[in-house]
């Protein structure tokens, strides 16, 4: 099947269907955050304040998971953090870093 992702239970999904999960999971992951602490922020920095970009950032990227057929995690609430953009970004570079290595 073109245009479908493997999980690791075998399972195809479309890209349409990665799309919709994860909007589901980043949603539950921003309300539990909201509901335990009452405000959104950073997980890494803590910063939550104006002019605070907060990002739904993947632990283990969307891509990665796609091409090692473990496609669940892109929806994974345990994969997703509350970022702000810089620490998003620092995350992102890193990943980068540590693959362009091997």
């Amino acid at each position: 099947m073109s245009n479908t992702y493997q999980t690791s239970t075998g399972e195809r999904v479309t890209q349409s269907q990665i799309e919709s999960r994860m909007r589901v999971a980043k949603e539950n992951v921003i309300q539990a955050q909201l509901d335990e602490h009452g405000y959104n922020f950073c997980v890494e920095c803590g910063r939550n304040g104006n002019g605070t970009r907060l990002d739904m950032s993947h632990n283990i990227s969307i891509k990665l998971a796609k091409e090692q057929g473990k496609t669940e995690l892109c929806w994974d609430e345990e994969n997703i953090k509350v970022r702000c953009r810089s620490c998003h970004e620092k995350l992102d570079k890193l990943i980068l870093k540590f693959q362009n290595k091997s």
